[in-house]
């Protein structure tokens, strides 16, 4: 029996009624002057940094890569450039969403580089977003930040997983 996840780490089994959803993530990371760039999200539970992304577009057919390059603009207003080669699979978690979704998610994360400055056009959208930062990844704590991608940089050595 598959478990779902929610927001607040609570495990929930789908009801036979309910249908799974499949769900290709990718989050963008990019480094500048020994600190990454992070969005604090709007959630519910749970930890609300966040690396900047979210859900490829399956229609029309947007790639791992283009839909990396909208996500992170969409979040934080930089022009993102991803390196192809550091393409990571960080886990297919099953989650619950908060709208009641039983969602099975593939996630992915992308190293690359951002423009000098955010587009001086872009607006945040103040329902999902509530800062973008620069942040120096010895000064996170695994509470501050969301799991998987607190295991992504731990696995890339920007944190150490013992804390």
């Amino acid at each position: 029996m598959i478990r779902y996840i929610d927001q607040a780490l609570t495990l929930h089994t789908r009801p036979d009624d309910a249908p799974a959803e499949w769900r290709i993530c990718v989050y963008g990371l990019a480094e500048r002057d020994g600190r990454i760039l992070l969005v604090d999200q709007i959630v519910k539970a749970g930890p609300t940094l966040s690396l900047p992304g979210g859900g490829v577009e399956l229609e029309p057919e947007e790639t791992i890569l283009e839909g990396s390059v909208r996500e992170v603009y969409e979040e934080t207003g930089y022009r993102f450039e991803p390196d192809a080669n550091s393409l990571m699979f960080l886990g297919d978690p099953f989650i619950k969403s908060p709208s009641g979704r039983h969602v099975h998610t593939i996630l992915f994360l992308v190293r690359g580089t951002v423009s000098d400055d955010p587009d001086p056009a872009w607006e945040r959208n103040a329902e999902e977003i509530v800062e973008v930062l620069w942040v120096d990844p010895a000064s996170l704590n695994r509470s501050d930040i969301r799991r998987s991608h607190w295991s992504a940089l731990a696995r890339l050595g920007y944190v150490s997983d013992g804390r």
